[in-house]
C-alpha cells in the first residue's frame, strides 16, 4: 500500500509498505525520495552511521497512508540511509492489526 513520508508535515517520499512482521505490526518498503528529502539526507545519513538507523527519537516522521489515514506506531519509525548503500529503506513497528490487515490485504 502507497504511503508517504513525512518529517513534521513536509513529505519527504513514498514507499509501497509492505507486511513484513505480522507478529510484530511492523511494515516497511523502500523510500522513493523527493527532491526536499536531500535538505534532510545529511543528517539522517548521520544518525545511520551512527546507530545504523534514524527514527522518530531523532526526526518527527510520520507516515500518512494513500487513503490519507496517519500511523501512530508504538514501535516508531524507522529510515535507513547508508552511503553505501544505494536504496533508502523505511520501516514502521507497533501498528495497529487493523493497519496491518488493511495493508497485508491491499499488497496481494
Amino acid at each position: 500500500m502507497k504511503g508517504f513520508l513525512l518529517i513534521n508535515n513536509e513529505q519527504i517520499g513514498e514507499s509501497n509498505f509492505t507486511v513484513i512482521d505480522e507478529t510484530m505490526g511492523a511494515i516497511g518498503g523502500n523510500l522513493i525520495p523527493y527532491e526536499n528529502y536531500h535538505n534532510h539526507q545529511i543528517e539522517i545519513q548521520k544518525h545511520c552511521d551512527k546507530k545504523g538507523i534514524a527514527n522518530s527519537n531523532n526526526f518527527n516522521f510520520k507516515i500518512i497512508l494513500s487513503d490519507t489515514i496517519e500511523l501512530y506506531p508504538v514501535g516508531g519509525i524507522g529510515v535507513t540511509d547508508l552511503l553505501e548503500v544505494d536504496e533508502i529503506y523505511v520501516e514502521s513497528a507497533g501498528n495497529s492489526e487493523e493497519i496491518i490487515q488493511k495493508i497485508k490485504k491491499l499488497s496481494i
